[in-house]
């Protein structure tokens, strides 16, 4: 066993080249402890204790929250704006405080929109088009903008909508 001896100090004068450094060492006794541990196959195999034992939960019938996304939905950008995302819209802090606490976001997150020129926000509109207000404080002639949607610190920015089916003036076409 001459390759284990030695201190594993750089080779200096005096010292024999041949020896082998102390990590290379360390890393040749884990080999060997690895190679000789057992490797489980005589071991027994698991067994659930009840045969429901960690399927999946059903739907909950009494949540009227939706799921945030089913499947994959390709995004639409509906708004672009050469300027600051802050100034986008009025900041409304009953919104920013009902979203969160969870009770004011966009049903499926980035679903529609919003670019400006330092972020992209996600955009809800208060006819109830991607908006879960379970609520109902949502003005339906208002668009809402999302920063941050899915976390705590999230922030609502309201701007009026321009539809003029909206406004009273019926559709044009």
């Amino acid at each position: 066993m001459d390759i284990l001896k030695g201190t594993g100090a750089p080779p200096g004068p005096g010292r024999d080249r041949g020896q082998v450094p102390w990590p290379v060492k360390a890393v040749l006794v884990l080999a060997l402890a690895m190679a000789f541990a057992g490797d489980g196959v005589n071991a027994e195999p698991l067994v659930r204790t009840d045969p429901q034992h960690l399927v999946p939960l059903p739907d909950d019938p009494l949540s009227d929250h939706q799921p945030l996304q089913r499947w994959s939905v390709p995004t639409q950008v509906v708004l672009r704006s050469p300027g600051e995302w802050r100034k986008g819209g009025r900041r409304d802090a009953a919104a920013t405080m009902a979203c969160r606490a969870g009770r004011f976001n966009e049903r499926t997150p980035m679903l529609y929109r919003a670019m400006f020129s330092d972020g992209v926000l996600g955009v809800a509109f208060g006819t109830g088009l991607n908006l879960y207000d379970p609520d109902h404080k949502a003005d339906p002639k208002a668009i809402y903008l999302f920063q941050f949607d899915d976390l705590n610190n999230c922030a609502v920015l309201t701007m009026p909508n321009q539809d003029p089916r909206l406004q009273g003036g019926g559709a044009t076409r």
